[in-house]
């Protein structure tokens, strides 16, 4: 929040008045909208916000089966709870609904007026889940407040936007991020030399919290890196680009058959589908020199990536996006 000082003394001012409206924070990852939702909570409701739990819900989608039930993990203390709709796939209409029902249901403690239940990563609910939260807003207004955290404003439907105060969180730059790393390393009392600290900043991608993993793993490898130490590579960034190599080296059923195996890995190793889809295109674009080429395969990372949020297996919709990449690479190749 160093980085911001005015958006953030902005949220103190709303904290301080008490007169929260429904939020809708929208920024990329790593830019800090938990922390500052965090910093908000605790400006409302003092230190006791910190004080939070993990716990697991247990939620019943199906009043007419009630053996059917889903268990979903969530964070709670006495003021708030936050929770992640994509634990919840497809029934997250009903869990989220039930979920914020029993936080409404139970009156604030005395001298606050409301609760207030955080859904990150919001850009994953459901339509019909998106369209039910409109109406749990207005219903339970009294006595709750709803959070929203997402990275696209797109993918939140119009008239729950409508119904948020909308706050942009943007990425940090570079220089920013640098001098997050110089402090943070200060207080750890580690000594970052300023061209370390500026590799870093520009190997994160303007993701804060990946450049703070980067530096803790910089020095769990190497004890007193210098200004040439070369930086971990993440085990994710390995293996996607691993898969986009793959596919830029040969186009053929095998192949494919081969690089959805990979995928399969990724998505077992609990990456989101659509990190993996923005990721692969990144990688394969690289290889890719011509511009009808890659403006036909941006269009076809964006069709994917918006039937994978209508569908239930995202294997399929990564799958389709490499076969259509590799026909039109193909394509390319041979009217070389």
């Amino acid at each position: 929040m160093d980085y911001q000082p005015e958006l953030s003394e902005r949220l103190k001012k709303i904290g301080a008045s008490k007169g929260v409206p429904h939020m809708l924070f929208v920024g990329p990852s790593g830019a800090g909208k938990k922390t500052r939702v965090l910093a908000l909570l605790r400006e409302i409701y003092g230190p006791g916000v910190e004080s939070a739990r993990v716990e697991t819900k247990t939620v019943v989608p199906n009043p007419n089966a009630p053996s059917n039930t889903v268990d979903i993990q969530v964070l709670t203390s006495n003021h708030h709870l936050e929770l992640s709709p994509s634990d919840a796939g497809q029934k997250d209409r009903v869990i989220v609904m039930q979920l914020i029902k029993e936080v409404a249901s139970h009156p604030p403690i005395v001298g606050h007026p409301f609760k207030v239940v955080v859904i990150d990563e919001a850009g994953s609910l459901t339509n019909s889940a998106q369209a039910a939260l409109r109406r749990t807003m207005e219903k339970y207004m009294k006595t709750c407040r709803i959070i929203l955290l997402c990275e696209s404003v797109s993918k939140i439907i119009p008239p729950l936007r409508s119904r948020c105060l909308a706050i942009r969180i943007p990425a940090p730059t570079t220089e920013e991020i640098e001098g997050v790393l110089m402090k943070t390393a200060a207080k750890e009392h580690l000594q970052l030399a300023p061209e370390l600290g500026r590799r870093i900043a520009e190997s994160s991608g303007r993701d804060v919290r990946r450049a703070l993993l980067m530096l803790e793993s910089t020095y769990a490898q190497t004890p007193q890196p210098s200004a040439t130490t070369q930086l971990p590579q993440e085990a994710w960034e390995g293996a996607v680009a691993r898969v986009a190599q793959r596919i830029l080296e040969e186009q053929s059923p095998r192949r494919a058959m081969e690089v959805r195996g990979a995928l399969y890995e990724l998505l077992a190793a609990c990456l989101p589908a659509d990190f993996i889809l923005k990721e692969l295109l990144k990688k394969l674009l690289k290889g890719v020199k011509d511009e009808r080429c890659q403006a036909t395969v941006i269009a076809a990372a964006a069709h994917f990536e918006a039937t994978m949020r209508q569908g239930s297996k995202d294997i399929f919709h990564l799958e389709a996006f490499v076969l259509r990449f590799m026909a039109e690479y193909e394509r390319v190749k041979g009217a070389r």
